[in-house]
């Protein structure tokens, strides 16, 4: 999977679960001031991703990972 489809999944994924709307995400977007997410918030949407995407990875990998565009590019080297 390529960074940009991981990305376009999750900024659908952030509007439809989390009510972001498209225009406040970019790829430096940080998740948790940008977007205010807490750290309940950012275990909900690790969960999503593995669930939607198809894979499985440690929760803490998730808490390092800061910016919208990070965590595509986690989810492109992860997601089958």
């Amino acid at each position: 999977m390529t960074k940009d489809a991981a990305y376009q999944r999750l900024v659908a994924l952030l509007e439809a679960d989390f009510q972001v709307p498209r225009d406040k995400v970019a790829d430096e977007t940080v998740l948790r001031t940008d977007l205010g997410l807490d750290s309940l918030a950012l275990t909900d949407l690790a969960l999503l991703v593995q669930t939607d995407f198809g894979f499985d990875a440690e929760a803490d990998a998730f808490m390092n990972l800061t910016t919208v565009g990070a965590l595509a590019e986690f989810v492109a080297v992860h997601a089958p």
